[in-house]
Protein backbone atom coordinates (compact mmCIF):
# COMPACT_ATOMS: atom_id res chain seq x y z
CA UNK A 1 0.00 0.00 0.00
CA UNK A 2 1.26 3.33 -0.61
CA UNK A 3 -0.24 5.51 1.61
CA UNK A 4 0.33 5.71 5.36
CA UNK A 5 -1.25 7.65 8.27
CA UNK A 6 0.61 9.52 10.29
CA UNK A 7 -1.06 12.03 13.71
CA UNK A 8 -0.06 15.39 13.45
CA UNK A 9 -1.01 18.02 15.97
CA UNK A 10 -2.34 20.96 14.70
CA UNK A 11 -1.38 24.40 15.70
CA UNK A 12 -5.03 25.62 16.10
CA UNK A 13 -5.70 24.15 19.50
CA UNK A 14 -9.85 23.83 18.36
CA UNK A 15 -9.12 22.57 15.31
CA UNK A 16 -7.38 20.19 16.82
CA UNK A 17 -9.88 19.21 20.10
CA UNK A 18 -12.80 18.84 17.48
CA UNK A 19 -10.57 16.50 15.37
CA UNK A 20 -9.81 14.13 18.23
CA UNK A 21 -13.98 14.48 19.25
CA UNK A 22 -13.17 16.18 22.61
CA UNK A 23 -16.83 17.21 23.51
CA UNK A 24 -15.31 20.93 24.75
CA UNK A 25 -14.90 21.19 21.10
CA UNK A 26 -17.77 19.41 20.03
CA UNK A 27 -20.03 21.89 21.70
CA UNK A 28 -19.88 24.67 18.85
CA UNK A 29 -20.95 22.13 16.20
CA UNK A 30 -24.49 20.81 15.18
CA UNK A 31 -22.85 17.51 14.78
CA UNK A 32 -19.91 15.02 15.07
CA UNK A 33 -18.14 14.61 11.85
CA UNK A 34 -16.72 11.19 12.44
CA UNK A 35 -20.15 9.46 13.68
CA UNK A 36 -22.40 7.75 10.92
CA UNK A 37 -25.28 8.51 12.97
CA UNK A 38 -24.85 12.12 12.14
CA UNK A 39 -25.02 12.04 9.03
CA UNK A 40 -28.14 10.23 8.87
CA UNK A 41 -29.80 13.01 11.08
CA UNK A 42 -28.77 15.04 8.48
CA UNK A 43 -30.45 13.80 6.04
CA UNK A 44 -33.50 13.67 7.80
CA UNK A 45 -33.34 17.27 8.52
CA UNK A 46 -32.56 18.18 4.84
CA UNK A 47 -35.76 16.21 3.95
CA UNK A 48 -38.09 18.34 5.68
CA UNK A 49 -36.27 21.55 3.72
CA UNK A 50 -37.52 22.89 0.82
CA UNK A 51 -35.24 23.76 -2.31
CA UNK A 52 -37.34 25.66 -4.91
CA UNK A 53 -34.65 27.33 -6.74
CA UNK A 54 -33.12 23.81 -7.52
CA UNK A 55 -34.29 24.05 -11.36
CA UNK A 56 -32.42 27.66 -11.53
CA UNK A 57 -29.64 25.97 -9.47
CA UNK A 58 -28.98 23.41 -12.02
CA UNK A 59 -29.41 25.34 -15.08
CA UNK A 60 -26.71 27.82 -13.81
CA UNK A 61 -24.30 25.06 -12.80
CA UNK A 62 -24.81 23.30 -15.81
CA UNK A 63 -24.17 26.07 -18.31
CA UNK A 64 -20.90 27.10 -16.02
CA UNK A 65 -19.57 23.91 -16.04
CA UNK A 66 -19.93 23.30 -19.37
CA UNK A 67 -18.08 26.52 -20.57
CA UNK A 68 -15.56 26.02 -18.36
CA UNK A 69 -14.66 22.19 -20.68
CA UNK A 70 -15.92 20.35 -17.72
CA UNK A 71 -16.45 16.46 -18.17
CA UNK A 72 -20.08 14.66 -18.66
CA UNK A 73 -19.47 13.50 -15.21
CA UNK A 74 -19.51 16.49 -13.61
CA UNK A 75 -22.66 17.69 -16.18
CA UNK A 76 -24.23 14.37 -15.45
CA UNK A 77 -23.93 15.28 -11.39
CA UNK A 78 -25.51 18.82 -12.01
CA UNK A 79 -28.68 17.07 -13.37
CA UNK A 80 -28.83 14.71 -10.66
CA UNK A 81 -29.32 18.18 -8.08
CA UNK A 82 -32.59 18.38 -9.97
CA UNK A 83 -34.10 14.92 -7.38
CA UNK A 84 -34.54 15.83 -3.62
CA UNK A 85 -32.85 12.94 -2.70
CA UNK A 86 -29.66 14.69 -4.29
CA UNK A 87 -27.09 16.04 -1.39
CA UNK A 88 -24.12 17.50 -1.97
CA UNK A 89 -20.59 17.96 0.17
CA UNK A 90 -18.98 21.34 -0.34
CA UNK A 91 -15.63 22.88 0.19
CA UNK A 92 -13.59 25.45 -1.36
CA UNK A 93 -10.54 27.70 -1.98
CA UNK A 94 -9.35 30.75 -3.48
CA UNK A 95 -8.80 30.65 -6.93
CA UNK A 96 -5.40 30.88 -6.56
CA UNK A 97 -2.52 30.87 -9.73
CA UNK A 98 -2.03 27.06 -11.09
CA UNK A 99 -4.28 26.23 -9.15
CA UNK A 100 -2.83 27.43 -5.86
CA UNK A 101 -1.62 25.09 -3.22
CA UNK A 102 -0.93 21.61 -3.09
CA UNK A 103 -3.75 21.71 -0.29
CA UNK A 104 -6.55 22.93 -3.38
CA UNK A 105 -5.85 19.50 -4.84
CA UNK A 106 -5.67 17.81 -1.38
CA UNK A 107 -9.64 19.25 -0.82
CA UNK A 108 -10.86 18.31 -4.22
CA UNK A 109 -9.70 14.62 -4.14
CA UNK A 110 -11.68 14.91 -0.08
CA UNK A 111 -14.77 16.23 -1.46
CA UNK A 112 -14.76 13.35 -4.42
CA UNK A 113 -13.97 10.50 -2.15
CA UNK A 114 -16.27 11.88 0.61
CA UNK A 115 -19.35 11.91 -2.22
CA UNK A 116 -18.35 8.51 -2.92
CA UNK A 117 -18.37 7.27 0.36
CA UNK A 118 -21.57 8.89 1.94
CA UNK A 119 -23.63 7.43 -1.15
CA UNK A 120 -22.89 4.39 -0.82
CA UNK A 121 -23.40 4.59 3.35
CA UNK A 122 -26.71 6.54 2.55
CA UNK A 123 -27.76 4.93 -0.35
CA UNK A 124 -28.68 8.05 -1.88
CA UNK A 125 -26.70 10.62 -4.17
CA UNK A 126 -24.20 12.92 -2.61
CA UNK A 127 -22.04 14.95 -5.46
CA UNK A 128 -18.78 16.82 -4.42
CA UNK A 129 -18.97 20.28 -4.97
CA UNK A 130 -16.14 22.90 -5.24
CA UNK A 131 -16.95 26.59 -4.49
CA UNK A 132 -14.09 29.04 -6.10
CA UNK A 133 -14.20 31.81 -3.74
CA UNK A 134 -13.81 34.20 -6.61
CA UNK A 135 -14.57 37.24 -4.89
CA UNK A 136 -11.45 37.44 -2.62
CA UNK A 137 -9.28 40.43 -3.78
CA UNK A 138 -6.25 39.47 -1.00
CA UNK A 139 -4.13 39.05 -4.85
CA UNK A 140 -1.11 38.75 -2.51
CA UNK A 141 -1.90 35.30 -1.84
CA UNK A 142 -3.37 33.93 -4.78
CA UNK A 143 -0.87 35.55 -7.49
CA UNK A 144 2.26 33.22 -7.12
CA UNK A 145 3.56 29.35 -7.01
CA UNK A 146 6.35 27.52 -5.21
CA UNK A 147 8.49 25.03 -6.26
CA UNK A 148 11.88 23.24 -5.06
CA UNK A 149 14.75 25.14 -7.40
CA UNK A 150 18.51 24.82 -7.27
CA UNK A 151 18.18 20.85 -7.83
CA UNK A 152 16.03 21.12 -4.97
CA UNK A 153 17.91 22.67 -2.56
CA UNK A 154 15.79 25.66 -1.90
CA UNK A 155 12.25 26.78 -2.54
CA UNK A 156 11.36 29.14 -5.29
CA UNK A 157 8.66 31.36 -5.75
CA UNK A 158 7.71 32.70 -8.94
CA UNK A 159 5.07 35.35 -8.86
CA UNK A 160 2.27 35.95 -12.26
CA UNK A 161 2.42 39.85 -12.41
CA UNK A 162 -1.43 41.29 -12.52
CA UNK A 163 -3.30 44.72 -13.10
CA UNK A 164 -5.16 45.03 -10.40
CA UNK A 165 -6.50 48.41 -9.46
CA UNK A 166 -7.98 49.04 -5.95
CA UNK A 167 -9.51 46.63 -4.56
CA UNK A 168 -10.63 44.50 -7.21
CA UNK A 169 -11.73 40.92 -6.93
CA UNK A 170 -9.89 38.08 -8.44
CA UNK A 171 -13.18 36.78 -10.46
CA UNK A 172 -12.76 40.31 -12.21
CA UNK A 173 -8.80 40.35 -12.60
CA UNK A 174 -8.19 40.29 -16.58
CA UNK A 175 -5.50 37.85 -17.66
CA UNK A 176 -2.49 39.70 -19.39
CA UNK A 177 -1.87 36.98 -22.16
CA UNK A 178 1.60 38.49 -22.69
CA UNK A 179 2.10 38.64 -19.25
CA UNK A 180 0.87 34.95 -18.78
CA UNK A 181 2.91 33.44 -21.44
CA UNK A 182 6.26 35.12 -19.68
CA UNK A 183 4.98 33.48 -16.32
CA UNK A 184 4.48 30.17 -18.47
CA UNK A 185 8.11 30.75 -19.69
CA UNK A 186 9.48 30.73 -16.23
CA UNK A 187 7.78 28.36 -14.62
CA UNK A 188 8.78 25.71 -17.39
CA UNK A 189 12.21 27.15 -17.11
CA UNK A 190 12.46 25.72 -13.62
CA UNK A 191 10.76 22.47 -14.18
CA UNK A 192 13.28 19.45 -15.69
CA UNK A 193 11.86 18.43 -19.29
CA UNK A 194 9.71 14.58 -18.87
CA UNK A 195 7.53 13.28 -21.30
CA UNK A 196 5.14 14.77 -19.54
CA UNK A 197 5.72 18.50 -20.29
CA UNK A 198 4.44 18.63 -23.44
CA UNK A 199 0.98 17.70 -21.94
CA UNK A 200 1.47 19.46 -18.93
CA UNK A 201 2.40 23.02 -21.19
CA UNK A 202 -0.78 22.45 -23.74
CA UNK A 203 -3.20 22.05 -20.55
CA UNK A 204 -1.56 25.26 -18.99
CA UNK A 205 -1.25 27.20 -22.44
CA UNK A 206 -4.31 26.57 -23.53
CA UNK A 207 -6.77 26.94 -20.68
CA UNK A 208 -4.50 30.63 -19.82
CA UNK A 209 -5.74 31.40 -23.43
CA UNK A 210 -9.39 30.43 -23.14
CA UNK A 211 -9.79 32.53 -19.84
CA UNK A 212 -10.72 36.29 -19.37
CA UNK A 213 -9.98 36.58 -15.24
CA UNK A 214 -7.47 34.65 -12.96
CA UNK A 215 -10.78 33.14 -11.35
CA UNK A 216 -11.66 31.69 -14.89
CA UNK A 217 -8.15 30.50 -15.07
CA UNK A 218 -8.54 28.73 -11.88
CA UNK A 219 -12.11 27.20 -12.78
CA UNK A 220 -10.62 25.66 -16.27
CA UNK A 221 -7.59 23.69 -14.50
CA UNK A 222 -10.08 22.08 -12.02
CA UNK A 223 -12.76 20.87 -14.59
CA UNK A 224 -9.97 19.36 -16.17
CA UNK A 225 -8.59 18.43 -13.38
CA UNK A 226 -11.47 16.79 -11.68
CA UNK A 227 -14.53 16.99 -13.95
CA UNK A 228 -14.17 13.18 -14.80
CA UNK A 229 -14.43 12.64 -11.25
CA UNK A 230 -18.07 14.44 -11.03
CA UNK A 231 -16.64 17.28 -8.91
CA UNK A 232 -19.06 20.61 -9.85
CA UNK A 233 -17.76 23.90 -9.45
CA UNK A 234 -19.44 26.57 -8.77
CA UNK A 235 -17.71 30.37 -8.49
CA UNK A 236 -19.42 33.14 -6.08
CA UNK A 237 -19.26 36.10 -8.21
CA UNK A 238 -21.41 34.43 -11.24
CA UNK A 239 -24.80 36.37 -11.92
CA UNK A 240 -27.42 33.45 -11.28
CA UNK A 241 -25.25 32.54 -7.89
CA UNK A 242 -26.36 36.40 -7.03
CA UNK A 243 -29.72 36.02 -7.77
CA UNK A 244 -30.38 33.29 -5.85
CA UNK A 245 -28.54 34.42 -2.75
CA UNK A 246 -31.04 37.62 -3.05
CA UNK A 247 -32.95 36.34 0.08
CA UNK A 248 -30.31 36.08 2.30
CA UNK A 249 -28.58 39.14 1.60
CA UNK A 250 -32.18 40.84 2.40
CA UNK A 251 -32.45 38.89 5.58
CA UNK A 252 -28.68 39.59 6.57
CA UNK A 253 -29.53 43.40 6.56
CA UNK A 254 -32.71 43.03 8.27
CA UNK A 255 -30.83 40.97 10.99
CA UNK A 256 -27.77 43.07 10.89
CA UNK A 257 -27.73 43.72 15.05
CA UNK A 258 -28.83 40.01 15.71
CA UNK A 259 -26.07 38.57 13.80
CA UNK A 260 -23.67 40.44 15.65
CA UNK A 261 -25.17 39.54 18.93
CA UNK A 262 -24.93 35.97 18.14
CA UNK A 263 -21.25 36.16 17.17
CA UNK A 264 -19.93 37.97 20.14
CA UNK A 265 -21.68 35.45 22.62
CA UNK A 266 -20.31 32.83 20.80
CA UNK A 267 -16.84 34.59 21.05
CA UNK A 268 -17.87 34.81 24.35
CA UNK A 269 -18.59 31.35 24.91
CA UNK A 270 -15.18 30.05 22.90
CA UNK A 271 -13.08 32.21 25.24
CA UNK A 272 -14.56 31.22 27.99
CA UNK A 273 -13.50 27.75 27.04
CA UNK A 274 -9.94 28.37 26.48
CA UNK A 275 -9.39 28.36 22.78
CA UNK A 276 -8.39 31.54 20.88
CA UNK A 277 -10.57 33.54 18.92
CA UNK A 278 -9.56 33.15 15.26
CA UNK A 279 -12.56 35.38 14.07
CA UNK A 280 -12.21 39.44 15.47
CA UNK A 281 -15.94 39.97 15.86
CA UNK A 282 -16.98 43.84 16.40
CA UNK A 283 -19.81 45.46 17.34
CA UNK A 284 -20.15 47.39 14.08
CA UNK A 285 -19.48 44.58 11.31
CA UNK A 286 -22.20 44.61 8.68
CA UNK A 287 -20.85 41.27 7.45
CA UNK A 288 -21.48 41.71 3.78
CA UNK A 289 -18.99 43.44 1.32
CA UNK A 290 -20.78 46.06 -1.55
CA UNK A 291 -19.09 46.44 -5.02
CA UNK A 292 -18.38 49.82 -5.61
CA UNK A 293 -17.33 49.93 -9.24
CA UNK A 294 -14.72 47.36 -9.35
CA UNK A 295 -14.52 47.97 -5.77
CA UNK A 296 -15.37 45.02 -3.37
CA UNK A 297 -15.96 47.44 -0.55
CA UNK A 298 -16.87 45.96 3.22
CA UNK A 299 -20.03 47.37 4.86
CA UNK A 300 -20.20 48.91 8.67
CA UNK A 301 -23.31 49.36 10.59
CA UNK A 302 -23.71 52.46 12.33
CA UNK A 303 -27.22 52.79 13.69
CA UNK A 304 -29.58 52.71 10.79
CA UNK A 305 -26.55 53.73 8.51
CA UNK A 306 -24.46 50.78 6.76
CA UNK A 307 -21.16 52.58 5.78
CA UNK A 308 -18.00 51.75 3.50
CA UNK A 309 -15.22 54.18 2.64
CA UNK A 310 -17.21 55.64 -0.29
CA UNK A 311 -20.57 56.41 0.95
CA UNK A 312 -23.48 55.57 3.26
CA UNK A 313 -26.86 53.68 2.89
CA UNK A 314 -29.67 53.58 5.09
CA UNK A 315 -30.94 50.43 5.70
CA UNK A 316 -34.21 50.64 3.71
CA UNK A 317 -31.66 51.77 0.47
CA UNK A 318 -29.66 48.65 0.62
CA UNK A 319 -32.79 46.94 0.63
CA UNK A 320 -34.07 48.58 -2.72
CA UNK A 321 -30.34 47.67 -3.67
CA UNK A 322 -29.95 44.05 -2.83
CA UNK A 323 -33.73 43.55 -4.98
CA UNK A 324 -32.70 45.29 -7.67
CA UNK A 325 -29.22 44.58 -7.58
CA UNK A 326 -28.23 41.23 -6.13
CA UNK A 327 -24.85 41.21 -7.98
CA UNK A 328 -23.27 44.34 -6.27
CA UNK A 329 -23.30 42.22 -3.17
CA UNK A 330 -20.66 39.56 -1.72
CA UNK A 331 -20.38 37.78 1.69
CA UNK A 332 -17.80 38.06 3.97
CA UNK A 333 -16.18 34.55 5.47
CA UNK A 334 -19.52 34.69 8.15
CA UNK A 335 -22.06 34.83 5.79
CA UNK A 336 -20.21 32.26 3.10
CA UNK A 337 -21.54 29.38 5.27
CA UNK A 338 -25.19 30.89 5.14
CA UNK A 339 -25.23 31.41 1.05
CA UNK A 340 -23.58 27.83 0.98
CA UNK A 341 -26.58 25.93 2.78
CA UNK A 342 -28.89 28.31 1.37
CA UNK A 343 -27.90 27.50 -2.07
CA UNK A 344 -27.63 23.78 -1.64
CA UNK A 345 -28.66 20.42 0.50
CA UNK A 346 -25.66 20.73 2.08
CA UNK A 347 -24.84 17.21 3.80
CA UNK A 348 -21.11 18.44 4.88
CA UNK A 349 -18.79 21.16 4.77
CA UNK A 350 -15.34 19.92 4.29
CA UNK A 351 -12.85 22.70 5.36
CA UNK A 352 -9.41 23.04 7.09
CA UNK A 353 -8.00 23.54 10.64
CA UNK A 354 -8.17 27.51 10.29
CA UNK A 355 -12.21 27.24 8.56
CA UNK A 356 -13.04 24.87 11.76
CA UNK A 357 -12.03 27.77 14.01
CA UNK A 358 -14.08 30.37 12.20
CA UNK A 359 -17.01 27.92 11.84
CA UNK A 360 -17.29 27.25 15.50
CA UNK A 361 -18.87 30.75 15.73
CA UNK A 362 -21.64 29.96 13.62
CA UNK A 363 -23.73 27.39 15.37
CA UNK A 364 -26.69 29.97 15.97
CA UNK A 365 -25.90 32.01 13.12
CA UNK A 366 -27.56 29.42 11.12
CA UNK A 367 -30.29 29.16 14.03
CA UNK A 368 -30.79 32.55 13.66
CA UNK A 369 -31.54 31.97 9.56
CA UNK A 370 -34.01 29.47 10.15
CA UNK A 371 -30.92 26.54 9.21
CA UNK A 372 -29.24 23.61 10.80
CA UNK A 373 -25.44 23.70 10.82
CA UNK A 374 -23.90 21.31 7.76
CA UNK A 375 -21.76 18.65 9.44
CA UNK A 376 -18.27 20.16 9.73
CA UNK A 377 -15.64 17.75 8.25
CA UNK A 378 -11.90 18.30 9.18
CA UNK A 379 -10.40 18.15 5.66
CA UNK A 380 -7.43 15.67 4.92
CA UNK A 381 -3.99 16.58 4.77
CA UNK A 382 -1.85 14.97 2.37
CA UNK A 383 2.23 14.98 1.91
CA UNK A 384 3.44 13.40 -1.34
CA UNK A 385 6.59 11.23 -0.76
CA UNK A 386 8.92 11.04 -3.73
CA UNK A 387 11.35 7.37 -3.83
CA UNK A 388 14.37 10.47 -3.99
CA UNK A 389 13.13 11.87 -1.07
CA UNK A 390 12.95 8.39 0.86
CA UNK A 391 16.67 7.57 -0.46
CA UNK A 392 17.64 10.73 0.98
CA UNK A 393 16.26 9.96 4.29
CA UNK A 394 17.68 6.36 4.10
CA UNK A 395 21.10 8.13 4.21
CA UNK A 396 20.36 10.34 6.93
CA UNK A 397 18.84 7.89 9.05
CA UNK A 398 15.56 9.88 9.25
CA UNK A 399 12.03 9.00 8.76
CA UNK A 400 9.36 10.90 7.33
CA UNK A 401 7.45 11.12 10.53
CA UNK A 402 10.81 12.67 12.29
CA UNK A 403 10.55 14.98 9.44
CA UNK A 404 6.86 16.27 9.87
CA UNK A 405 7.21 15.81 13.59
CA UNK A 406 10.54 16.56 14.92
CA UNK A 407 12.43 17.99 12.58
CA UNK A 408 14.26 21.15 14.39
CA UNK A 409 15.25 18.95 17.24
CA UNK A 410 17.09 15.82 14.52
CA UNK A 411 18.95 18.78 12.82
CA UNK A 412 20.19 20.52 15.57
CA UNK A 413 21.27 17.23 17.21
CA UNK A 414 22.79 16.15 13.64
CA UNK A 415 24.28 20.12 13.53
CA UNK A 416 26.41 18.99 16.40
CA UNK A 417 27.88 16.14 14.88
CA UNK A 418 29.16 17.27 11.84
CA UNK A 419 32.86 17.31 12.04
CA UNK A 420 34.49 21.05 12.06
CA UNK A 421 34.74 22.84 8.56
CA UNK A 422 38.26 23.23 7.93
CA UNK A 423 37.92 26.76 8.02
CA UNK A 424 37.20 27.01 11.77
CA UNK A 425 40.78 26.60 12.63
CA UNK A 426 42.09 29.45 10.25
CA UNK A 427 39.41 31.96 11.83
CA UNK A 428 40.52 30.68 15.30
CA UNK A 429 44.14 31.40 14.44
CA UNK A 430 42.90 35.04 12.76
CA UNK A 431 41.18 35.56 16.18
CA UNK A 432 43.92 35.13 18.49
CA UNK A 433 46.32 36.68 16.02
CA UNK A 434 44.38 39.85 15.98
CA UNK A 435 44.08 39.59 19.81
CA UNK A 436 47.63 39.43 20.11
CA UNK A 437 47.93 42.67 18.39
CA UNK A 438 45.14 44.18 20.04
CA UNK A 439 45.67 43.49 23.58
CA UNK A 440 48.91 45.14 24.24
CA UNK A 441 46.56 48.66 22.31
CA UNK A 442 43.74 48.03 24.83
CA UNK A 443 46.79 47.93 28.13
CA UNK A 444 48.16 50.94 26.63
CA UNK A 445 45.07 53.02 26.44
CA UNK A 446 43.97 52.18 30.10
CA UNK A 447 47.42 53.15 31.44
CA UNK A 448 46.84 56.32 30.11
CA UNK A 449 42.89 56.73 30.61
CA UNK A 450 41.68 54.02 33.28
CA UNK A 451 37.68 54.90 32.34
CA UNK A 452 38.26 54.07 29.28
CA UNK A 453 38.42 50.35 30.27
CA UNK A 454 35.22 49.72 30.02
CA UNK A 455 34.87 51.30 26.20
CA UNK A 456 38.16 49.16 25.07
CA UNK A 457 36.96 45.77 26.66
CA UNK A 458 33.35 46.16 25.01
CA UNK A 459 35.61 46.84 21.86
CA UNK A 460 37.22 43.58 22.01
CA UNK A 461 34.20 41.77 22.44
CA UNK A 462 32.66 43.35 19.48
CA UNK A 463 35.34 42.97 17.39
CA UNK A 464 35.51 39.23 17.85
CA UNK A 465 32.11 38.80 17.84
CA UNK A 466 32.33 40.29 14.01
CA UNK A 467 34.94 38.14 13.03
CA UNK A 468 32.62 35.08 14.13
CA UNK A 469 29.23 36.30 12.40
CA UNK A 470 31.73 36.23 9.04
CA UNK A 471 32.56 32.87 10.28
CA UNK A 472 29.36 31.70 10.08
CA UNK A 473 28.31 32.84 7.39
CA UNK A 474 30.94 31.63 5.04
CA UNK A 475 31.06 28.47 6.65
CA UNK A 476 27.37 27.56 6.33
CA UNK A 477 27.45 29.13 2.81
CA UNK A 478 30.00 26.71 1.79
CA UNK A 479 28.45 23.96 3.29
CA UNK A 480 25.38 24.99 1.49
CA UNK A 481 27.26 24.75 -2.20
CA UNK A 482 29.72 21.97 -1.38
CA UNK A 483 28.88 19.65 1.70
CA UNK A 484 26.98 16.66 0.31
CA UNK A 485 25.37 15.61 4.02
CA UNK A 486 24.02 19.68 4.41
CA UNK A 487 22.63 19.05 0.88
CA UNK A 488 20.61 16.17 1.74
CA UNK A 489 19.32 18.01 4.46
CA UNK A 490 18.19 20.95 2.04
CA UNK A 491 16.44 18.51 -0.25
CA UNK A 492 14.88 17.22 2.26
CA UNK A 493 13.73 20.20 3.82
CA UNK A 494 12.04 22.17 0.60
CA UNK A 495 10.65 18.73 -0.12
CA UNK A 496 8.56 18.01 3.00
CA UNK A 497 8.89 20.84 5.37
CA UNK A 498 9.16 24.17 3.37
CA UNK A 499 9.65 26.85 5.62
CA UNK A 500 8.84 25.19 8.38
CA UNK A 501 5.32 24.11 7.38
CA UNK A 502 3.40 21.45 5.49
CA UNK A 503 4.34 20.88 1.40
CA UNK A 504 0.73 21.13 0.82
CA UNK A 505 0.58 24.58 2.04
CA UNK A 506 3.45 25.77 -0.32
CA UNK A 507 4.10 23.35 -3.54
CA UNK A 508 2.05 23.22 -6.28
CA UNK A 509 0.76 20.65 -8.34
CA UNK A 510 1.93 21.34 -11.36
CA UNK A 511 5.72 20.57 -10.89
CA UNK A 512 4.49 17.00 -9.51
CA UNK A 513 1.80 16.78 -12.39
CA UNK A 514 5.01 17.53 -14.86
CA UNK A 515 6.78 14.42 -13.09
CA UNK A 516 4.59 11.81 -13.08
CA UNK A 517 1.78 13.42 -15.41
CA UNK A 518 -1.81 14.56 -14.88
CA UNK A 519 -2.66 10.07 -14.18
CA UNK A 520 -1.34 11.57 -10.78
CA UNK A 521 -4.84 13.00 -10.00
CA UNK A 522 -6.77 9.79 -10.97
CA UNK A 523 -3.98 7.88 -8.48
CA UNK A 524 -4.83 10.16 -5.27
CA UNK A 525 -8.21 9.90 -6.10
CA UNK A 526 -8.44 5.89 -5.97
CA UNK A 527 -6.11 5.87 -3.41
CA UNK A 528 -6.95 4.39 0.25
CA UNK A 529 -6.89 7.18 2.28
CA UNK A 530 -7.99 7.48 5.44
CA UNK A 531 -10.80 10.15 6.76
CA UNK A 532 -10.13 10.50 10.19
CA UNK A 533 -8.76 13.43 10.57
CA UNK A 534 -4.52 11.95 10.33
CA UNK A 535 -2.30 13.28 7.97
CA UNK A 536 -1.81 10.64 4.75
CA UNK A 537 1.50 10.56 3.35
CA UNK A 538 1.24 9.30 -0.21
CA UNK A 539 4.22 7.18 -1.74
CA UNK A 540 4.42 7.94 -4.83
Amino acid sequence: MNVECLALPLANPLAQEYQQQNASALQFFAHNPYREQSYRERVEWLQSQSYPHRNQLVEGLYRFNKEMGSHPEALKNIELLKRPDTYVVIGGQQAGVLGGPLYTVNKAVHLIQAAKRLSAELQANVIPVFWIAGEDHDIDEIDHVYWGADDGKRLHKERLALNKKGRQSVSTLPLDPELCTQFLEKFFQGQTETAETKQIRELLTQTAADSRTVAEWFARLMAKMFGKHGLVLVESSLPFVRELQQPIFSQIIENNEQLTKVLLRAADRISTAGYPLQLQVEEHQANLFVYEGDDRLLLERHGERFINRRRAYSRDELLKQVADSPERFSTNVVTRGLMQEHLFPTLAFIGGPGEISYWAFYREVFELFGMQMPIVLPRMSITLVEGAQLRLLDSLGLSVERVLTDFAAWKTEWSKNQAPHPLEQQFASARESMMSIYRPLVEEVVSLDGGLRGLAEKNSKLLLEQVSFLEERLIRSLQQKDDVEHVRVQRIETALLPEGGLQERKHSFFPFANKYGLGLIDRLVDAPFAHDGTHQLYYL
